[in-house]
């Protein structure tokens, strides 16, 4: 019953992008997050009991180094247990650094994580 519960409550990441909708300058390119490589995270128990649901929206640092180095929450789902998973379930992709003129650059990008049961 509970891999039912969690494959109902599968989290969607909806968006990973940097700088929002304008264009990279020719030969630069955004900090990415791997969406492949993330672990699902795992939907809260003590939220799944209460049946919050929302959608998270993380900003992430990715170094230069192509590290996660920060993360913090642009727009809550409104339940602090979503939030963090969502932090925790970022900490486990593995990232892409930003390029300007060809080298890395450190860089801020975006992502939502949705959750619903």
């Amino acid at each position: 019953m509970t891999s039912l519960i969690n494959s109902l409550a599968v989290m969607a990441v909806a968006a990973c992008m940097a700088g929002g909708a304008h264009a990279a300058p020719a030969g630069n390119t955004e900090a990415r997050a791997d969406l492949a490589s993330c672990a699902k995270p795992v939907y809260p128990a003590d939220a799944r009991a209460a049946r919050h649901a929302g959608t998270v929206k993380l900003a992430f640092l990715v170094g230069a180094d192509g590290k996660l180095a920060d993360s913090k929450v642009d727009t809550s789902s409104g339940h602090p247990a979503l939030d963090d998973a969502a932090h925790q379930a970022l900490k486990l992709c593995k990232f892409s650094a930003a390029s300007a003129k060809g080298k890395p650059v450190e860089s801020w990008a975006h992502v939502a994580y949705v959750w619903k049961l």
